[in-house]
């Protein structure tokens, strides 16, 4: 479901349980900022949510997604996941990209799980241009430790 701004610091509790440090300040502001979030719920509960913003046309990002201690390992942020990218697909999106931490193995696996291959700033720069690629990392805070995720949305042979 989607969240409407002001109701998304009932999901705060979830980022606490997800995230420490910088990624948990920086889920904190961007939960608040996110164009869209949209939460997994189960007996009336939030137990997961994915947070999303439209880079620029025809480029979406997938800014985190995070599942409650006890909901791990049942499919979450497999569904999560996928929503989100039926909203992508859906707004006409060529490219989702993601960003995972290098160590960060389960969150990984599930984006190559949907299609997602590692890419790098030379090939985004060879798509968009040298400042192109800067200003999608900026938007993307993309931060040294992480890896950058990319999903081709275009269907095949399309």
């Amino acid at each position: 479901m989607d969240v409407p701004a002001a109701e998304r610091s009932k999901l705060g509790g979830i980022l606490e349980e997800s995230f420490e440090g910088w990624y948990l300040r920086h889920s904190r502001k961007t939960l608040m900022e996110a164009e869209i979030v949209k939460a997994a719920v189960s007996s009336g509960s939030p137990v997961g949510l994915v947070m999303l913003k439209t880079l620029e046309a025809g480029l979406g990002y997938v800014y985190y997604i995070a599942v409650a201690k006890s909901q791990r390992g049942k499919g979450v942020g497999g569904l999560l996941l996928e929503d989100a990218l039926r909203y992508f697909g859906a707004a006409g999106m060529k490219e989702v990209y993601a960003s995972v931490e290098t160590d960060n193995v389960a969150s990984e696996a599930l984006f190559r799980s949907e299609g997602f291959v590692k890419t790098s700033f030379g090939e985004v720069s060879r798509k968009y241009g040298t400042f192109g690629a800067m200003v999608l990392y900026t938007k993307m805070v993309v931060v040294p430790g992480e890896v950058l995720l990319v999903k081709n949305m275009s269907p095949i042979g399309g």
